[in-house]
């Protein structure tokens, strides 16, 4: 596959569709930066912010992404992420724009069905133009990405917070992405464009949608994969998500002063991603259950440093215990992706990543958020302000939970690899 498109065009598209994860995850984590001051102007609780934050965007996400990404298999990829970037970008703005929680919600949920569209669109295309011995590569590329606009989507919310109202920040940060749709559309490499036309071309091999959940369920590695999937993103988006909130509470951070924890998240995040990626290259391209066994042992070493983050009394530590934990926990990402697009068919694979999005999204966003913000008012009557603390420590227990299923996964992967060089001819024909 990779022949039809030049090396050139591969990086080209690599570096936009990155640039595209990039916005992604500015547009989403700006709202953690100013939650509590959409709290106040309409006199919300922890628990309904929480649901603004978190259910209220994952359900919607869970809704389209699957849909989203079967039209993907088999269709125009660029395509389909220009029009998920340029209805996400006017979502965000017009989050700016809303005069109640009701109108919020309604602007997150549009918000939520852009952004599920592009993520497994672009790993679907990634993973079809680049040779197989760079995919965890790319995916730790593409992952840094995101992590980038986490960083940079709580360093700049907390300078605009700081100097504009939080509707102007919204507005700020969304439209840039409109122009930027337009250009992914035209200009991305899509190998499927060359072969319209083209007499005795093959067409791109499109598995059925009851041969998908067929083969997910014959996967034993996919099943622990799910369990990874649900349990860490409940700590990590409840961190993500509540970060902000617990060094304004209990650290008496001012709102510029967010930038360190955007400097955090980019420290950790980016870096985590990028060894990931070389890592799973290097040891687990052909040997998937280095990749399974990797995820593992970081979330274990993981979870020392992120109960530090939460009770440690200074903020220089926290936000150093924050750069460990983050970056330990990323390194799961990617090796766990690449292994399970080793072990399912070209055709399924943005299918596979929506599923991935999918469970990420529900449990982290959609659950851990709101758990988080729940143990908060819960714990509110024993500890005041320090009530999201000890929420926070409560939710760590998904990094056990993960690396549990991550050393499973080790235990699988090897026969479910067997398995799918067996599928292929049959998926073939």
């Amino acid at each position: 596959m990779t022949s039809s498109v030049s090396a050139g065009r591969r990086y080209a598209a690599l570096w936009l569709l990155g640039l595209v994860s990039v916005l992604n995850y500015v547009d989403r984590q700006a709202f953690s930066v100013v939650q509590d001051d959409i709290k106040a102007e309409f006199a919300l609780s922890d628990t309904m912010l929480s649901l603004l934050a978190g259910p209220g965007f994952a359900i919607v996400f869970a809704l389209s992404a699957l849909p989203i990404a079967r039209y993907a298999d088999g269709s125009d990829r660029p395509r389909v992420i220009g029009l998920s970037l340029g209805l996400w970008s006017l979502a965000t703005a017009a989050c700016g724009l809303v005069g109640n929680a009701w109108q919020m919600l309604a602007a997150r949920m549009t918000l939520a069905v852009g952004e599920s569209g592009a993520g497994p669109a672009a790993f679907s295309l990634l993973t079809d133009i680049f040779p197989v011995e760079q995919r965890t590569r790319v995916i730790g590329f593409m992952q840094a990405a995101s992590a980038t606009g986490l960083s940079l989507g709580v360093i700049l919310a907390g300078l605009l917070s700081a100097r504009m109202e939080w509707r102007h920040v919204f507005i700020t940060l969304g439209l840039p992405g409109i122009a930027l749709a337009l250009v992914v559309w035209l200009l991305v490499a899509e190998p499927r464009r060359a072969r319209e036309g083209v007499a005795g071309a093959a067409p791109a091999v499109f598995v059925p949608l009851s041969q998908v959940f067929r083969i997910v369920a014959e996967r034993p590695t996919l099943g622990w994969v799910a369990l990874i999937c649900v349990s860490v993103p409940i700590t990590g988006f409840g961190l993500l998500m509540w970060g902000a909130s617990f060094l304004l509470r209990v650290h008496h951070f001012e709102k510029a002063d967010l930038q360190y924890l955007g400097y955090a998240i980019l420290a950790g995040l980016v870096t985590g991603n990028l060894v990931a990626g070389w890592l799973g290259d290097k040891f687990g391209t052909h040997n998937l259950r280095f990749n399974a066994r990797l995820a593992g042992w970081s979330l274990l070493t993981a979870f020392p440093f992120t109960l530090a983050f939460v009770f440690l009394p200074g903020a220089v530590g926290a936000l150093v215990s924050f750069v460990l934990l983050k970056f330990l926990m990323t390194l799961w990402v990617a090796p766990v992706t690449a292994m399970a697009f080793a072990i399912v068919p070209t055709g399924m694979r943005a299918t596979v990543s929506a599923l991935i999005n999918l469970l990420i999204i529900l449990s982290g966003i959609g659950f851990g958020t709101f758990l988080a913000g729940a143990l908060s008012d819960a714990y509110a009557g024993a500890f005041g302000e320090e009530s999201i603390r000890y929420a926070l420590a409560t939710i760590t227990v998904g990094l056990l939970v993960g690396a549990f299923g991550s050393f499973m996964a080790a235990r699988t992967v090897g026969r479910d690899e067997a398995a799918q060089k067996e599928t292929l001819p049959a998926i073939a024909g």
